[in-house]
Order: structure tokens, then sequence, then C-alpha cells
């Protein structure tokens, strides 16, 4: 996880100096930076959801095989 946040890192300094020579590579820029945020709010998200689904006691499982259980 590391590796990948010091790769996206290096990758969004050096994309900026590319970016102005050609027109094109802006636009493919703002994509990237696009792309970059929609993919920090799908984390936040998995982690909040993470976060609350942890907190939730998990429902008691019944044994469906036990017909003593099941008639109580």
């Amino acid at each position: 996880m590391r590796a990948l946040a010091i790769a996206a890192i290096i990758t969004s300094l050096a994309v900026p100096a590319f970016a102005g020579e050609d027109p094109s590579k802006a636009e493919q820029y703002r994509f990237e930076e696009q792309k970059k945020k929609e993919s920090e709010e799908v984390e936040r998200a998995y982690k909040e959801t993470l976060k609350r689904t942890s907190r939730e006691q998990p429902a008691k499982k019944t044994d469906s095989w036990d017909p003593w259980k099941s008639s109580r």
C-alpha cells in the first residue's frame, strides 16, 4: 500500500511537466486527476462501511440441521 502511494505521488509530480507540451496530454492529466479523486472517494466510502459493519454485532446463527434448536 505504501509503495502504491509513493508511485502515485511520483506520477502526479511528473505528469504536469509533460502536460505542458501537448494539449491532449493536459486533457489526459485532468482525466487522471478525476479518476484519482473518484478512487479516493470509493476508498473512503469502503473504509467507512468497514467501520460501520465492524461495530455491529453479527446475527446469531441457527443450525438448520438440528431439529431441537429450530423448534424452540
